[in-house]
């Protein structure tokens, strides 16, 4: 037995088996730092090439095709996330984690040897499933982990969860960059997040232990594939509410790489390293505050849906290396507090054997809403020439959004003590 499980010994007593909490590193099991750094891995098989991936493929399609290779990948996530929250409640978060990175790893390959119309939108829609089972696997893990906890510290254990993702996130469009001033082709980018989904896939079974007991995936595969009931009406509440932010979210942002060379008139790999400073700062965050939302959970979402409309419309109004490198450290403290209280709301009161799939549920549900939206945005886009006009918009809707988050939130009773 590793010093690092949860460690048993017998009663001298009564012979009964005693459990002993679990060695912890900043709030979080070894277990499932295990977890969490292999899922950084993972990032960066995406985060080496996503952050200008609208930047390459603007020299080979069209506005409109951006438009739909962004809507496929959406559309592929919105099946992909539904069967991900299953699977992982039968079979187990780890096993779920390992089937992901076989379409990620195809897919980013694939992209990387024939990058050309109409294939574009087919791999990066493998990819995007892919994605949308790490996506789950993420949250799911810390979801079981509270079930131990009762609870306790769940916007830190969620945001804790993602420290070194976010950290890999921040680096590496740094290396990318650097890469690309070295005069590497940017589709190179592509086989590099190739090779890293193969190496996650490998790191999975040599270091992942599993966070799903076996009787919950037993009740999980016996009970209901699917039973929105079960959710609660908290889930229900939440969910509506904060549609409309989504919408406005991922109206503009598939074109942010864009915005920023185009308009804003930057240098790719001055892009690249504002989204390495917004990562590592949100990294550096969580440490230091991953835990706030914890003391009022809504209040804590509000606040950082109300930072991120702010974003928006600075997106809009300025302009310039400089600014844009402020806006993205700024975005960090909104997207730490939107993490760690989200995540937590949406699984309070969920029963432990629906948990991955009330994840995957909302996740489809918010994902869904970028169907639409990057293909409207892509319209706003082409039909007026700006992309600054598009985040204004953005922004405002954004605003307006607030309003149904706000009633949402009002009618939403929490079992854990808020104010």
């Amino acid at each position: 037995m590793k010093p690092d499980d949860d460690i048993h010994r017998k009663s001298p007593v009564y012979g009964l088996e005693v459990g002993l909490a679990p060695r912890r590193i900043a709030g979080l099991p070894l277990n499932l730092w295990r977890l969490a750094i292999v899922i950084g891995i993972a990032q960066f098989s995406m985060s080496i090439w996503t952050w200008q991936f609208g930047i390459f493929i603007a020299e080979i399609v069209e506005p409109w095709q951006m438009g739909l290779t962004f809507s496929l990948g959406t559309a592929a996530a919105i099946i992909g996330l539904p069967a991900s929250g299953i699977v992982a409640d039968m079979i187990g978060r780890r096993r779920t984690f390992a089937v992901a990175l076989i379409p990620m790893s195809v897919g980013l390959i694939c992209q990387y040897i024939l990058p050309i119309w109409p294939l574009i939108p087919i791999f990066y829609g493998v990819i995007s499933f892919g994605w949308s089972f790490v996506i789950i696997t993420a949250r799911a893990a810390p979801a079981d982990q509270l079930v131990e906890d009762a609870g306790k510290d769940s916007a830190k254990v969620f945001t804790m969860m993602l420290f070194p993702a976010l950290a890999v996130d921040g680096i590496s469009p740094m290396l990318a960059a650097i890469m690309l001033s070295l005069g590497f082709e940017a589709r190179f980018l592509l086989l590099i997040g190739g090779i890293g989904a193969v190496i996650a896939f490998i790191s999975v079974f040599l270091f992942v232990r599993e966070t799903l007991r076996e009787d919950i995936q037993l009740a999980a595969r016996k009970g209901p594939t699917l039973n929105f009931r079960q959710f609660g009406t908290n889930f229900w509440k939440l969910a509506a509410g904060l549609l409309v932010h989504y919408f406005a979210f991922n109206l503009a942002f598939p074109y942010l790489g864009n915005l920023a060379v185009d308009e804003w008139n930057i240098s790719s790999s001055l892009y690249g390293f504002t989204w390495s400073a917004s990562s590592l700062t949100t990294a550096g965050l969580i440490l230091l505050i991953g835990g706030l939302a914890d003391k009022k959970l809504k209040l804590g979402l509000i606040t950082a849906l109300l930072g991120n409309s702010v974003i928006m419309l600075l997106l809009y109004s300025q302009t310039g290396f400089i600014s844009l490198l402020l806006i993205m450290i700024l975005w960090s403290v909104p997207l730490v507090l939107w993490i760690g209280a989200e995540n937590s709301l949406i699984v309070e009161g969920v029963s432990e054997e629906m948990k991955g799939r009330a994840m995957s549920t909302f996740r489809v549900m918010m994902t869904s809403s970028g169907l639409i939206a990057a293909n409207v945005g892509a319209w706003i886009w082409s039909t007026t020439n700006s992309l600054r006009f598009l985040w204004l918009i953005a922004g405002i809707v954004s605003v307006v959004s607030l309003l149904t988050v706000a009633v949402a939130l009002k009618s939403i009773r929490l079992s854990q003590a808020e104010s």
